[in-house]
């Protein structure tokens, strides 16, 4: 992926060497324990506050794992989010994902990604059964904040309909699997846009002015003679 001014933040490889999964680093990535309607270690969080977003956690119940689930009645960008302070080294971040009814064509769907910046390989749409959305994440000397996002969209992107989520994980791998596959520098995305920097707001703000003096310009009155 190559974001604006040529700095590429993640790459597509093909195959390479086998990995050893280990030990999942998310807090309560399988959803299973939480208070109210909020699971333990994820927050809710939306473009605009609309009341036809609904966010809710399903507890488990008769043998059925818990879910996330975000529905947007209008377009809107919407997620599940939790920080993890992760070492140097690389990681795979994955969750099963379910779609139904998320409107189709659009520039957004269905996504597990690292919030505010919408990178993930996969884009779903339409209705699909749960499926495994995942990216490979690499962090640099010092180490490094991800923050993990289960939603739908992302800046300048948004969609109607419901994803479910379950399952997710963020687990140290000792080497690359093979197969096609997404890897994220969080260096390089965090030297792009600084860590709690504010480029994510701005790109997001650019389409939305744009479409705001484009807008007057059609609907202003004419100059009167």
């Amino acid at each position: 992926m190559i974001l604006p001014g040529g700095l590429p933040i993640a790459t597509v490889f093909l195959p390479t060497p086998g990995f050893c999964a280990a030990e999942n680093l998310l807090r309560n990535g399988d959803f299973s324990a939480g208070t109210g309607d909020t699971p333990d270690g994820w927050h809710r969080e939306t473009w605009i506050d609309l009341p036809t977003t609904r966010m809710a956690w399903i507890k488990p119940s008769g043998g059925e794992p818990g879910v996330l689930s975000v529905d947007n009645g209008a377009d809107n960008m919407a997620r599940w989010v939790q920080h993890v302070h992760l070492s140097p080294g690389l990681y795979y971040v994955d969750a099963q994902v379910k779609t139904l009814g998320l409107a189709e064509p659009s520039n957004t769907g269905a996504m597990i990604s690292l919030t505010g910046l919408g990178m993930s390989p996969e884009n779903l749409q339409g209705n699909n059964n749960w499926t495994t959305a995942s990216f490979y994440l690499k962090v640099g000397a010092g180490g490094g904040d991800a923050p993990i996002a289960l939603g739908i969209g992302f800046f300048a992107g948004y969609n109607t309909g419901q994803a479910l989520f379950r399952g997710a994980s963020v687990v140290p791998v000792d080497e690359l699997p093979p197969g096609q596959y997404l890897l994220i520098d969080l260096d390089k995305v965090n030297s792009h846009f600084g860590q709690g920097s504010q480029w994510p707001l701005a790109l997001l703000l650019c389409p939305l002015m744009a479409a705001a003096v484009a807008g007057w310009i059609v609907l202003r009155p004419p100059p009167s003679s």
